[in-house]
């Protein structure tokens, strides 16, 4: 009978970038004997619980030495990318960050396989999209740059007062025009395929998102739909590992936002509320182990610690602390989280609602 253990204890696994979603994946992934390695500079989180560092400069000699490489985020060097890619190791495929480093491919990719969006066009430059916007959306909607955007970075919001915004005319670079979803609530689901074409999914939670990122969300609620959307995405990009992807819901409706090819911030609850997490799930996709059961334990939710290191004590009578040890507080920056599990989505958003008053009592600031 093949053993489990020896087997795994000859593996490696290379991340390529060092944040607090590699630190994770590393330490949830510690239960198996694999190695680690992680691309990132030496201070990074995931480099602070890995095996060994590489900095990027040197991504060829890390990918030479390791059976598979994976990503915890889809803006990482490219060239890394490319090189694993070449060298077949890379899960999720490169095919999945290409549609993610320009949002027009992302969107356009929906609409070629019947994956319900957001109407959208898609504009050359500024000046288009200002004329698309007023002509096809009455100065209503949503402009998008197609490059680098991510947490709400490069998106813009306009309600009519388009002289606001003016100066997108002169950008020339790519944006993707969509329409202003006035949706009931966002919702997200986490999932998950491994190479053998298996899928399983963890229920949708309900997400709330403040200019573009998220604070905080719970669940789970049922709706078999998002788990038959979120198979086909999957199927359709013969994907390897967890992905997230995010939903509008509107009068029944449910619209994909986005994606990520990656472990995800609206599945850190699982760490707490699920048999297996999403994390350990990733790890098990790509290292070829069956996958584990998406069962929740209890409900469960999560807020985001953003820009702030005030964490008070009485925080931990409600939920448990993720602190990912970054160097520098920023505003927006994710510089950890607070998992909460409850009997039921009340108690389970009741614990939030504390939270949310302990580390911001002043508010938010984003």
């Amino acid at each position: 009978m093949k053993s489990l253990i020896q087997d795994l204890n000859k593996r490696k696994i290379a991340i390529l970038g060092g944040g607090q979603l590699g630190w994770m994946m590393i330490l949830e992934g510690r239960k198996y004997p694999f190695t680690f390695y992680v691309m990132d500079e030496p201070n990074a989180p995931a480099c602070r619980v890995a095996d060994r560092c590489f900095k990027p400069e040197e991504y060829k000699e890390m990918i030479n030495q390791v059976d598979v490489v994976t990503f915890e985020f889809e803006h990482v060097k490219e060239e890394a990318l490319e090189y694993a890619k070449e060298k077949d190791k890379l899960f999720p495929n490169i095919n999945t960050v290409e549609l993610k480093r320009e949002r027009w491919k992302e969107k356009t990719y929906y609409k070629e396989h019947n994956l319900p969006t957001p109407k959208f066009y898609v504009a050359e430059d500024g000046e288009e999209a200002l004329r698309i916007l007023k002509d096809q959306f009455n100065n209503v909607g949503v402009l998008k740059q197609s490059r680098g955007g991510y947490d709400g970075k490069g998106q813009y919001f306009i309600k009519g007062d388009v002289e606001k915004y003016s100066f997108i005319k002169d950008m020339k670079c790519k944006f993707v025009v969509e329409e202003f979803v006035d949706y009931d609530y966002e919702a997200s689901i986490i999932a998950v395929r491994d190479k053998k074409g298996n899928f399983k999914a963890y229920p949708p939670t309900f997400n709330y998102n403040e200019k573009g990122i998220l604070v905080y969300n719970y669940g789970p609620f049922n709706d078999d739909r998002f788990k038959d959307i979120a198979k086909r995405l999957a199927d359709s990009l013969e994907y390897v590992g967890t992905m997230g992807i995010e939903f509008f819901v509107r009068k029944g409706e449910i619209l994909i936002n986005e994606f990520a090819p990656r472990v995800h911030n609206t599945g850190h609850y699982t760490l707490d509320a699920a048999f297996v997490s999403q994390f350990e799930q990733h790890i098990r996709a790509i290292g070829e182990i069956d996958l584990g059961d998406t069962t929740l334990l209890s409900y469960g939710g999560m807020v985001n610690i953003l820009g702030t290191d005030n964490v008070p004590y009485e925080v931990l009578k409600f939920g448990k602390v993720y602190w990912y040890g970054k160097s520098e507080v920023k505003k927006r920056r994710k510089m950890g989280h607070v998992n909460v599990v409850g009997e039921d989505l009340e108690d389970v958003k009741q614990k939030i609602d504390n939270i949310i008053k302990l580390i911001y009592p002043e508010g938010l600031d984003l």
